[in-house]
C-alpha cells in the first residue's frame, strides 16, 4: 500500500514537463498503452533545483535544526578546527610563500563550516592574515544567513558570499585556490540504472491517472549509451540490481581543472567505491529522501519540499578527476582522517560532571564524528592536487 502523496507548487509543473516529453516509459500491465515519462535524472533536476520551488532554490534554510538534515560541521566545532588545521597543512606544503590562499567552500550552505574554519586560523595569528573565504551557494536563504553569520569577515574584506551560477563566479587566473566541497556531491541530481532481462535500462517518472499519482517505469528508451558506460568504468551490475550514476558530480570536477590553474580540492561526502555500490547487497541502489530530519525512501512523497540523495561513487570522481588533470594526494575514511589530522589531542581528561561544559561538549562532540552510527565510516575524503 503506498503513502500519500502530497501536492506541491511543483506537482503541476512535473505533470506538465512528463506530458509533453518525448520519452515513453514501460506499461505496467501488457497490452496496455506506454506511460509518458522524464528521466529520474529529470525528475530530481526539477525536485532540487526548479528555480522558483527547488527543494535547493527556495524556502527557508535546508541544513541545521530547522531544516531537514545535519552535516558534520552541526557537531560542534570540530570538523571546522581539524579542515582548517589541514588547510593550512596543505597551503604551506603546495603553495608555499603564498601570500593569500583563497579557500572556496563550494556548497557552503549558511557558513557555519566556513565561520568554523575562518575563527580556527584567525586564533593562529600568521595563519589568520593567510586566508581568504568564498562560500558559494545557489539558496538565497542560506546566503543570508552565512551573510550574517560571516559577518565580521566580510566587514574585514576577508570573506564573501556569492551565488553558484557561472556569471556569480570570479576568475581565479593563477591563484592559489583550495576548494572544499563538504556534502556537495550527493546533492547533485543521479540517473538511476536497472538490469532488467540481460539489458540496462533507465528508471524514469510517468504519472498514474488511476491512482493520480507519480510512479517509476523502466525508459523504452535510454538517455545515452549506459552499457558502454559502465564497461568504462568497470562495474557489472546483477540482474535486477539498480544502480545510480552522478554524471554532474563529474562534469563540477572537470570544469574546476579549466578554471582554476593552481588548486587543491577537498571532498567530503558519504559513498564508496564501485565495487562496493554494485555489490549483491545493494539491489535498489543507494537513494535517499530527508524531510523534518526523517530517512525514508519515497521520492514522490513531496516534491520540491523533501532532499533527495544518492551515495557519491569515489571510484567516478576519481576517473574524472585524474582525467582532467587532478593528481589524487589522499583518500579515506572521515574517521581516519579526523585521527591523522590530531583531533585525540583535543580529547581532554576531566571531572566535570556538567554535560554542556565547553570540555565536556567537545569531548561529546569528537566521540560522536567518530563513533555515531557508523557514518564516520561511511563518510569519505578525498583531496586532489592541480
Amino acid at each position: 500500500m503506498h503513502a500519500q502523496q502530497r501536492t506541491t507548487p511543483l506537482s503541476a509543473i512535473i505533470k506538465s514537463e512528463i506530458a509533453g516529453s518525448r520519452l515513453r516509459g514501460e506499461a505496467r500491465a501488457p497490452g496496455t498503452a506506454e506511460l509518458s515519462a522524464i528521466s529520474f535524472h529529470h525528475y530530481m533536476s526539477l525536485c532540487l533545483y526548479h528555480p522558483d520551488y527547488g527543494y535547493y532554490r527556495s524556502g527557508t534554510a535546508r541544513v541545521g535544526r530547522d531544516g531537514d538534515f545535519y552535516t558534520s560541521a552541526y557537531i560542534g566545532e570540530v570538523m571546522g578546527e581539524q579542515l582548517a588545521h589541514t588547510i593550512a597543512g596543505l597551503a604551506d606544503e603546495h603553495f608555499p610563500g603564498a601570500h593569500k590562499v583563497e579557500v572556496v567552500d563550494w556548497g557552503g550552505g549558511t557558513g557555519r563550516l566556513g565561520r568554523q574554519m575562518m575563527d580556527a586560523w584567525a586564533s593562529g595569528d600568521e595563519a589568520g592574515s593567510k586566508f581568504k573565504l568564498t562560500v558559494i551557494d545557489g539558496n538565497p536563504e542560506h546566503r543570508r544567513e552565512a551573510l550574517v553569520r560571516l559577518e565580521p569577515y566580510v566587514a574585514s574584506g576577508n570573506a564573501r558570499v556569492i551565488g553558484g551560477e557561472p556569471d556569480d563566479l570570479p576568475n581565479w587566473d593563477d591563484r592559489p585556490v583550495i576548494v572544499v566541497a563538504n556534502e556537495l556531491l550527493d546533492a547533485f541530481p543521479v540517473h538511476r540504472l536497472a538490469k532488467r532481462d540481460g539489458r540496462i535500462r533507465e528508471w524514469g517518472v510517468a504519472w498514474d491517472e488511476a491512482s493520480e499519482r507519480f510512479i517509476s517505469c523502466l525508459l523504452t528508451r535510454n538517455e545515452m549509451d549506459w552499457t558502454d558506460w559502465l564497461e568504462e568504468q568497470g562495474i557489472k551490475l546483477l540482474e535486477g540490481q539498480t544502480f545510480e550514476v552522478n554524471l554532474q558530480a563529474a562534469d563540477w570536477i572537470r570544469s574546476l581543472a579549466h578554471r582554476m590553474p593552481r588548486a587543491l580540492l577537498v571532498l567530503i561526502d558519504y559513498g564508496d567505491d564501485s565495487i562496493e555500490l554494485s555489490a549483491p547487497h545493494r539491489m535498489d541502489g543507494t537513494l535517499l529522501c530527508y524531510h523534518n530530519h526523517r530517512a525514508h525512501n519515497d521520492p514522490y512523497h513531496v516534491p520540491g519540499e523533501q532532499d533527495l540523495t544518492a551515495h557519491v561513487n569515489f571510484s567516478h570522481t576519481r576517473r574524472a578527476a585524474e582525467q582532467s588533470g587532478w593528481k589524487q594526494l589522499w583518500y579515506g575514511t572521515q574517521k581516519r582522517f579526523l585521527i591523522e589530522s590530531g583531533v585525540m589531542d583535543k580529547l581532554t581528561e576531566h571531572r566535570i560532571a556538567d554535560p554542556f561544559h565547553p570540555i565536556a561538549r567537545r569531548n561529546r562532540a569528537i566521540r560522536q564524528l567518530l563513533l555515531s552510527d557508523g557514518m564516520s565510516e561511511l563518510f569519505k575524503v578525498q583531496i586532489f592536487e592541480k
